[in-house]
């Protein structure tokens, strides 16, 4: 609960200095005495930077203040850092500029030191322009203490607020996406990814997030975000609430994105609130081929331990990063292998290859009756008629297995290149010739259809026909000599019910899943299907997978 509060307490810094530019706006420590307000009329809209406190208790202020339909004030976020290394503090409400002051009643308090929300705050403010441009570039004022929190001081708290160089950045879909992460003073770990299409998933603590993202105008680097938090009771104590706030994209000094502020609080459930601030991953280009021998879609055949039975043909694909996902058939539902491979070998190229630290997990639809993960699996294959450096292999021998594997010995496993995923003869590798809509009738997801839509930016997009929606985005990985790509940011999300007497989706507690794709060919060389592997974890151990073989329509 600890991890989740201090990643409130980050959003609250964001949210908090937006909220308190907004709210605040009186000279220093102003008080309720202040005359009616002078001057010109001020427009407080924009994101914030500045102080509050004063002497050794002065800290850092962050946030967003929203201009409502009149540019004069609406809702704001401000975020405090706390006393020690405790985190930030969040104030939020709704303010509003009358000429030079700035006002805000109701407004709710967050102490991140013990947990505790304080409400009927007041903050005042004034707020002043350039002289040059007009334009509102400072707030300064104070805010009531928060009554019976840790953060209380018997007396009004001054703060300096001034207009945040990001608000001359651009708000641009391709400019926020990517993935984000950070971690809390006490360890709590977040991570985000946003796809261009402004689909959000990842967690936050031990609570699994799906959500959006979008710009809020043109015109400032703010953005309008929804997060839906899921998970089991232990792990995600604000599991099925609903957070609403704003994102705020920074800079580094060649003005490439290079870190986030999210700032939140719940529209959906008890009261609660996330101040996120973390880096973006950076960019590494496409993925360098790790062996090229074994990258690409394989088919072949298991070789089951005696007395076991069950599926031996065997499907599956190897990311140029090393990433293994392999699947058995089903009406039904697949067995599933997938986790991480490294290289062994090195002469003339890497010829041998194994799983990595244990990494890869085992899904048994038939273990303890209804299905059940097994991890640490060692998995080995060996790359067989490798045509030359860099080429591929045109075979795979190998096994795996796990220590309470049925039999007690390995699976042998042979796999060859799977024609039906090859390129055609003088095809190459694009998400353009993919885009469309594929359906999958009742298999792998409980006897449910499911249709998916690959768009033009590879966001993925799609329903169960039980109702759950579906999100995602598919990467080009710059080789277009393979059938691949990369699946990231792909999750299941509460959808309509249907029919009206059914229940919220059951995969959209799962983790925030990625993998490998690739297009089914028809004997004419034409897109006939698409073909999605994914699995995740999350923070608490949670697992996932997704076998997707759908048909285009």
């Amino acid at each position: 609960m600890s991890l989740i509060r201090l990643s409130r307490s980050l959003s609250f810094l964001a949210l908090t200095c937006a909220a308190l530019l907004s709210a605040c706006g009186g000279g220093g420590g102003g008080g309720d005495d202040e005359g009616a307000p002078v001057g010109t009329q001020q427009y407080p809209a924009g994101i914030w930077e500045g102080t509050v406190g004063t002497g050794t208790a002065q800290r850092t202020m962050v946030g967003f203040i929203d201009g409502g339909a009149d540019g004069k004030g609406g809702e704001f976020y401000l975020a405090r850092g706390a006393a020690g290394a405790a985190g930030y503090d969040g104030l939020y409400g709704l303010l509003r500029a009358n000429l030079t002051a700035v006002q805000a009643t109701g407004v709710t308090y967050f102490s991140v030191q013990d947990g505790k929300f304080a409400s009927g705050l007041t903050l005042r403010g004034t707020a002043s322009a350039d002289p040059a441009t007009g334009k509102t570039v400072a707030i300064s004022g104070n805010y009531s203490s928060p009554a019976n929190t840790a953060a209380a001081t018997g007396t009004p708290t001054p703060f300096k607020l001034s207009y945040s160089k990001l608000n001359n950045y651009p708000a641009r879909p391709g400019l926020l996406a990517g993935t984000y992460r950070g971690s809390g003073v006490f360890g709590g770990q977040w991570v985000l990814t946003v796809t261009e299409r402004g689909t959000l998933s990842g967690r936050v603590g031990g609570c699994n997030v799906q959500g959006t993202a979008a710009p809020r105008s043109q015109d400032s680097a703010a953005y309008s975000v929804t997060m839906n938090l899921s998970g089991d009771e232990t792990s995600c104590g604000y599991r099925s609430s609903q957070q609403t706030g704003v994102a705020v994209l920074r800079f580094d000094a060649n003005d490439v994105p290079n870190g986030i502020w999210v700032f939140t609080r719940n529209s959906i459930g008890s009261d609660n609130t996330f101040v996120l601030n973390g880096l973006k991953d950076p960019d590494q280009g496409p993925k360098l081929p790790f062996g090229g021998a074994v990258v690409g879609n394989w088919a072949g055949t298991l070789t089951l331990p005696a007395g076991v039975t069950g599926d031996r043909s065997v499907w599956g694909a190897v990311l140029p990063d090393g990433g293994l996902f392999l699947y058995t058939n089903s009406s039904f539902n697949h067995n599933a292998l997938y986790g991480q491979l490294i290289a062994y070998d090195s002469s003339p190229q890497p010829s041998r290859f194994v799983s990595d630290r244990d990494s890869v997990t085992f899904f048994d639809r038939q273990l303890n009756g209804s299905g059940s993960y097994v991890g640490g699996v060692q998995v080995e294959l060996v790359a067989e008629g490798v045509a030359g450096p860099g080429g591929g292999a045109s075979r795979l021998t190998g096994s795996y297995s796990y220590p309470t594997q049925p039999g007690g010995y390995p699976t042998q496993l042979v796999l060859e290149p799977d024609a039906l995923y090859t390129l055609p003869a003088g095809s190459t590798a694009s998400i353009g010739t993919i885009v469309g809509s594929y359906r999958m009738p009742g298999v792998g997801f409980g006897g449910h259809t499911v249709d998916m839509e690959v768009a033009a930016d590879g966001s993925i997009t799609g329903e169960t026909s039980n109702g759950c929606l579906i999100v995602g985005k598919l990467v080009d990985l710059g080789d277009r000599s393979r059938n691949l790509y990369r699946v990231e940011a792909f999750g299941y999300l509460d959808g309509p019910m249907v029919p009206s007497n059914s229940i919220d989706c059951e995969l959209s507690t799962g983790p925030s899943q990625s993998g490998a794709a690739s297009a089914l060919f028809s004997a004419n060389g034409a897109v006939a299907g698409l073909r999605i592997l994914a699995a995740g974890e999350s923070s608490s151990g949670q697992r996932a997978h997704t076998v997707f073989v759908g048909n285009k329509r």
